[in-house]
């Protein structure tokens, strides 16, 4: 999924607001700036910047000691105890000779150091296109008295903040169409384009993990961030003690269609008008009129599209303004329409703080499609039309096959993707056996980012799982309020 983030105004206990990318999973902030002059529509907004994820100090051993890191500098929203470093590590494990970069890691020591520390939580961040470090300040206060006797880990993901940020100037600055622009990326990285993905990063983690000399970890991730965690487990489940996934997907089993996303939207514009008193009339009766009259005058319904598919950010007041805004067209009021689906401003800012490349990259590598990725370009668009010919009509209604697959961007961006290459590995082969750790599965009930129908699949790929589902909650309602009912129960879960 996608998308720059998308931290929305809360409506309720707290939000984090971004959405993973994934063509069919979510859209980009440029499509929507326009929105941010019309908070009383759907109160999106754009996320704080954090600062350049600079790397002070280079570690290049087969262990290190904290005393080895030094001070983030240049980072006055970090925590001051905070400590940085890098470490060089292969592009490809199975070829060193096809050379290393360096992998950007901060450590936040327990805060009680009478004692030796007992281990590590470590922090995943979402996106893809986010550095984890970026965000310690917002991992810290989610695990609270957690850090008392353990420390925070946290690895900026190939491609993103201090490490190597993919920095594709005409995807970043919006320049190109993303399909365009993807293609142009590809060609940039050249054969480093396939070494962009999930099972590396995770094995990126590990190696620093045992670098530092952590055993077992805890490990949290959000919406992207639990597609990497789950493949780290797959990957490393001899280096896992229990694990969070908030606002999760599953790593493995997923449809390419990802229908409940679709159907969670759709559902929720319902639901929260039915328990809203300001809302009156059938929610579902009205969106299927409004779709009929969209076809009726030949507009194009990807644009509303685009922007349902961004609701669970900010949930139940972003369906409340979308079910207002539907009333208001069907009573013939054009003008709201037009200004929330008009593309705005361009640009996603520095590839750093959040790097467009790196999503559509690792995105376009590891997510299921509905087409074969191994095919060419040519057979690629056949296999989309005729997968879109065979699917259900009925299985997104109001809306169609055609009009789900084909609105903004979707697949289109990753139909130009290269086809995989000899070293791609899967984040989760289909054969692995999940670990049999303790895992607590997050899910909002309206969050149409990632799906509660999504968090239960997850939570079914492991033998230990429970599973919150939190009603009247978006996308990552934990991370931004400490005291909400999620970041409450990830702080029970965890181990002190």
């Amino acid at each position: 999924m996608t998308s720059l983030a998308l931290p929305a105004i809360a409506d309720g206990e707290g939000s984090r607001g971004y959405t993973r990318f994934m063509a069919v999973r979510g859209s980009r902030l440029k499509v929507f700036v326009v929105l941010l002059t019309l908070p009383v529509l759907l109160a999106i907004g754009s996320a704080p910047v954090e600062p350049r994820a600079t790397v002070s100090a280079s570690v290049v051993a087969d262990s290190v000691e904290l005393s080895d890191l030094k001070p983030c500098r240049n980072r006055p929203k970090m925590p001051s105890r905070l400590r940085c470093g890098s470490i060089r590590l292969p592009w490809e494990r199975t070829n060193p000779s096809l050379g290393s970069l360096s992998v950007s890691f901060a450590v936040l020591p327990a805060r009680d150091r009478s004692t030796p520390s007992r281990g590590a939580i470590v922090g995943m961040e979402g996106g893809p296109g986010y550095g984890s470090i970026g965000s310690a300040r917002i991992y810290a206060n989610t695990f609270g008295r957690k850090l008392k006797h353990r420390d925070l880990l946290l690895v900026d993901a190939r491609g993103s903040g201090g490490t190597k940020a993919i920095d594709c100037p005409d995807l970043q600055t919006g320049l190109a169409p993303n399909a365009i622009g993807l293609a142009e990326c590809a060609a940039q990285l050249g054969p480093r384009f396939g070494s962009y993905r999930t099972a590396a990063i995770a094995d990126d983690v590990n190696d620093i993990r045992v670098a530092l000399g952590y055993g077992k970890v805890q490990v949290y991730g959000d919406s992207y961030g639990t597609f990497l965690a789950q493949s780290y487990a797959f990957r490393h489940p001899d280096a896992v003690s229990r694990m969070v996934l908030d606002s999760a997907y599953p790593v493995r089993g997923e449809s390419a269609w990802y229908p409940s996303v679709w159907r969670t939207g759709i559902r929720s514009l319902k639901k929260v008008c039915d328990r809203s008193a300001s809302c009156r009339g059938n929610a579902a009766k009205r969106l299927k009129r409004f779709v009929r009259i969209l076809r009726r005058n030949q507009v194009n319904p990807g644009p509303f599209l685009n922007v349902l598919k961004v609701a669970g950010n900010s949930p139940p007041g972003s369906y409340s303004r979308l079910n207002k805004m539907i009333q208001d067209y069907l009573r013939g009021d054009r003008d709201t329409y037009k200004k929330v689906t008009t593309p705005g401003v361009s640009g996603s800012g520095n590839p750093q703080n959040y790097s467009f490349g790196m999503e559509l990259t690792v995105s376009c590598n590891d997510y299921p499609m509905i087409w074969n990725k191994s095919s060419s370009l040519s057979d690629r668009v056949s296999e989309l039309d005729d997968s879109i010919r065979s699917h259900r009509r009925d299985a997104f209604k109001p809306f169609t096959p055609r009009e789900i697959a084909l609105s903004g961007d979707l697949y289109l961006e990753c139909l130009r993707a290269p086809v995989p290459d000899q070293y791609y590995e899967p984040p989760a082969t289909a054969s692995a056996p999940p670990p049999d750790v303790p895992v607590l599965v997050i899910a909002g009930e309206l969050d149409n980012v990632t799906s509660p129908a999504e968090g239960r699949a997850t939570a079914a790929l492991f033998p230990d799982s429970r599973l919150f589902l939190w009603r009247n909650a978006g996308h990552v309602y934990s991370a931004y309020n400490p005291d909400s009912k999620g970041a409450v129960r990830i702080r029970r879960f965890l181990r002190g």
